[in-house]
């Protein structure tokens, strides 16, 4: 009696639980409503957390698409893992700049015969976005083979996840056969903000490069207008770096790095168009007001918070052999933290099992902490994350129940009845071949002929 009324008050907590987490989902509280507020113009967006890769906004973001100039992020990384001396200096060949003849190119008018160094290239290639100074790095790094530079730019790609993504030159401009996605280019792009040299040149407003053997002194202007002060309408003072890219087939791209107060976000925006989106009879790039609308909203409105509690219970299991209970209760594994939106409470999130992972019951004993299932957090009925689901006290064995079971179990087995069955027949075959030999015997003696004294006597 006292087992069975536990277990009703366990199923009502459980139930009351679950409605009043239901009940205070905020409707139009979801990040995708928020996001068609800001009416956004780009075909493929991403906004993620840099912290730990929530994602926040996204709007086709596996959809394959040229990445312009977004290559280049690429051709630096291999550059920068490839070179251990930034301050090395190369001589510009006149293949390097022949190769972009009559393609119409972003340039950074080098020649042939220049010295520079690889930092002052990079930063061509990522500030200025110069395809010569693409052709230039990869021929320093692998020579003349620009396949094998390729390879290197793919293998980048493949040992950072990215399963949509394909390069066939390192500077951007359009192929068939090079194409990548938000998701993955959001990717690359994190991996490259880990790299000093990286960060350092492409959070640069602007670079002097210094005068060498044919050139004087240039001034390099970053083509990221979030990161320009003089450009109100795209400004965000929050970015710390970006990279553009522009062509015919990509339209207009942006991938941009921006922190606040320890939060840190990659705001991606591809295929965008030049309009006159405020009506103000000057076009505007899609993609820089796309990336800056997604930074501002989320510094304004989102926040870290716990959303999984150790000690809230999130359903139960049927345990077999338990001593004193018949179920055990599930609680998340761990503390989770999530990007919400402000003034989120823990009313406002549901944790519940992923039912294809819930087993029919487990068996005790059973230790605090053991992983039992899979759970799903769920806000405005969009899933946060997965977690795991752990027992939330230990549920030792009865051993009595135990052997009952087993036993119920073992004579319930079609072998066992089989076994015995066949046991039992074997019994009585043996049974009856016994009974069979003592009737043999006894029939077997009645044709002894039995000598009295007389018949003895008369024998001598």
């Amino acid at each position: 009696m006292v087992l069975k009324m536990k277990r009703f008050i366990s199923i009502i907590l459980c139930l009351i639980i679950a409605l009043s987490a239901y009940f205070s989902i905020p409707s139009g509280a979801a990040y995708d409503s928020s996001m068609k507020e800001l009416e956004l113009h780009s075909d493929c967006l991403l906004l993620i957390s840099a912290d730990n890769d929530e994602i926040i906004f996204e709007k086709n973001k596996s959809k394959q698409t040229s990445p312009a100039s977004l290559t280049k992020i690429v051709t630096a990384i291999v550059v920068i893992e490839n070179c251990q001396n930034l301050k090395a200096v190369t001589t510009i060949t006149e293949e390097c700049i022949r190769e972009l003849d009559g393609m119409g190119s972003s340039m950074g008018n080098l020649k042939a015969g220049e010295q520079l160094s690889i930092y002052d290239l990079l930063c061509y290639l990522m500030i200025q976005s110069a395809n010569d100074a693409a052709t230039s790095l990869a021929n320093y790094v692998t020579g003349s083979n620009r396949a094998a530079f390729i390879a290197k730019m793919n293998d980048v790609a493949k040992r950072l996840g990215c399963k949509n993504t394909n390069f066939v030159n390192p500077h951007g401009l359009d192929h068939e056969d090079q194409y990548t996605t938000a998701e993955d280019i959001a990717k690359i792009y994190k991996y490259a903000m880990s790299l000093s040299a990286f960060a350092e040149i492409t959070g640069k407003l602007s670079y002097t490069v210094p005068a060498n053997n044919l050139k004087d002194e240039r001034h390099l202007s970053n083509t990221c207008y979030l990161l320009n002060k003089n450009y109100e309408d795209y400004y965000c003072k929050y970015a710390k770096s970006g990279k553009t890219g522009t062509t015919s087939k990509a339209g207009h791209c942006l991938i941009t790095y921006a922190s606040k107060d320890g939060y840190n976000y990659i705001a991606v925006a591809l295929k965008s168009t030049m309009q006159d989106f405020d009506n103000d009879a000057w076009d505007e790039n899609g993609a820089f007001l796309d990336c800056k609308e997604m930074l501002e909203w989320a510094f304004k409105n989102i926040e870290l918070v716990a959303i999984c509690d150790p000690e809230k219970i999130a359903g139960e299991v049927k345990v077999n052999y338990a001593k004193s209970t018949d179920f055990v209760s599930l609680v998340p594994a761990e503390t989770v933290y999530s990007l919400v939106p402000l003034g989120t409470n823990k009313g406002s999130v549901l944790v519940e099992p992923v039912p294809e992972s819930i087993p029919e019951a487990v068996d005790a004993p059973i230790k605090k902490g053991d992983v039992v299932c899979k759970g799903r957090v769920l806000y405005a009925g969009e899933v946060l994350r997965e977690i795991d689901l752990v027992a939330a006290n230990d549920v030792k064995r009865n051993f009595f129940s135990l052997i009952g079971s087993k036993a119920f179990k073992l004579v319930t087995n079609p072998i066992f009845i089989v076994l015995s069955i066949l046991v039992l027949a074997g019994v009585v075959v043996m049974l009856f071949i016994r009974k069979k030999k003592r009737r043999s015997h006894a029939v077997a003696g009645r044709d002894y002929k039995i000598l009295n004294y007389t018949d003895f006597t008369r024998m001598k």
